[in-house]
C-alpha cells in the first residue's frame, strides 16, 4: 500500500491534527484502482486506472497518471469540507 497523496481535513487544520487527513492510496494487491480515505469520518472513494497485473510498472505509472487529477479532486474537495473527528473508543 503506497500513500500517493495526501490532503490535511478542515478538522485537522483546525486543531493542529496532522492525521486528520484524505489519502490517495495505491493498494499494490489491488492493482487497476486507486482509493481514497478520508481518516476522520472514513468516507472512501475509488477510482479505477484499467491496470492489470500483467502491465509493466511503466504501463502502471502511465495509467495511474492519467486517473490521479479525478482521484486528487476528490480528495482535496472532501477534505476542504470534512469537519469529522474519529471517535475515541476509550472513553
Amino acid at each position: 500500500m503506497t500513500v500517493i497523496a495526501r490532503y490535511l481535513t478542515v478538522a485537522g487544520s483546525g486543531i493542529s491534527d496532522r492525521e486528520l487527513t484524505v489519502d490517495i492510496i495505491d493498494e499494490a494487491l489491488k492493482r487497476g484502482r486507486l482509493t481514497v480515505v478520508c481518516r476522520g469520518c472514513a468516507w472512501g472513494d475509488s477510482h479505477q486506472t484499467g491496470s492489470y497485473y500483467d502491465d509493466t510498472d511503466e504501463q502502471t505509472a502511465q495509467r495511474i497518471a492519467e486517473t490521479l487529477p479525478a482521484a486528487r479532486k476528490s480528495a482535496q474537495e472532501h477534505a476542504e469540507k470534512c469537519r469529522a473527528l474519529p471517535i475515541d473508543d476509550n472513553r
